[in-house]
């Protein structure tokens, strides 16, 4: 009987695995929680460990060139670029508004 139990002890051991929980994790799922407020330290060290920049929630290979959007009046933001804003039809034609 001992035998049998020491014999299944030692096949539990060398089935034993190591990996860390965070080896299964993606960079973006990691990034996406560097975007948090509390980002926990050992995501923080994850992060570090495998020298993944992030921006905006997701992993980036560099960072981009930021401008500063103030003024007297408080934040700025830049206009879109007008080839990107879609032309609604007017409703007037139909008869009735909203």
């Amino acid at each position: 009987m001992i035998k049998i139990l020491r014999s299944l002890i030692l096949i539990g051991l060398v089935n034993t695995s190591y990996a860390d929980f965070l080896d299964d994790w993606s960079n973006d799922d990691l990034c996406g929680w560097m975007q948090s407020a509390a980002t926990p330290e050992y995501i923080q060290t994850e992060v570090d460990k495998r020298k993944v920049i992030c921006f905006g929630g997701v992993q980036v290979s560099s960072l981009p060139n930021i401008e500063e959007y103030t003024n007297e009046h408080g934040t700025v933001f830049p206009s879109p670029d007008p080839s990107q804003i879609i032309k609604m039809p007017s409703d007037e034609d139909d008869g009735y508004s909203y």
